[in-house]
């Protein structure tokens, strides 16, 4: 079992604590900024990815196709990842 810390460890540890948080929030604060940023860049750069795009892509599928959007919709869910036509 560790001795107990003496008062003067306790403050060291204090002052090294309250030194430490400032930088480790804004480091987070950084860090978040950047995720942020990037998450645009990749939505501008890969429009095709955005939520509404794949929505009309799937639509004007479905439009153009002689199948309902059952079968559509069961082939999407139940399709094995395993098959060569996803391949």
């Amino acid at each position: 079992m560790k001795a107990k810390l003496t008062e003067k460890e306790i403050a060291a540890l204090d002052k090294k604590i309250a030194a430490l948080e400032p930088k480790v929030h804004e480091a987070k604060r950084t860090y978040n900024d950047l995720i942020e940023e990037l998450a645009k860049l990749i939505e501008a750069r890969y429009p095709e990815r955005q939520e509404d795009a794949i929505k009309d892509r799937l639509y004007q599928a479905y439009i153009h196709s002689s199948k309902d959007i059952d079968f559509i919709i069961d082939f999407i869910e139940n399709a094995d990842d395993e098959d060569d036509y996803w391949n």
